[in-house]
């Protein structure tokens, strides 16, 4: 994925806004997902929770690339 050009269309815009809120969205629809998992009687779905672990990480690491930082990386 071209990160680079996702800066440049957030440039200007707020940047770290957009970063935090992109956080947020996916922490609050996981942990939704996670709930619906559990509470559904399909048993196939419950595949999810056994991937999320592995996802999660992956997933915010792209986030934190939104803003051209990644945080504990000197500029």
């Amino acid at each position: 994925m071209d990160f680079k050009a996702l800066v440049e269309i957030l440039k200007g815009h707020g940047l770290e806004i957009a970063e935090d809120a992109a956080e947020q969205v996916v922490k609050s629809t996981l942990e939704w997902l996670e709930a619906e998992v559990v509470k559904s009687e399909n048993k196939y779905d419950d595949l999810l929770l056994a991937v999320l672990p592995v996802l999660k990480p992956m997933i915010f690491k792209m986030i934190d690339k939104i803003d051209g930082k990644v945080e504990g990386e000197e500029a």
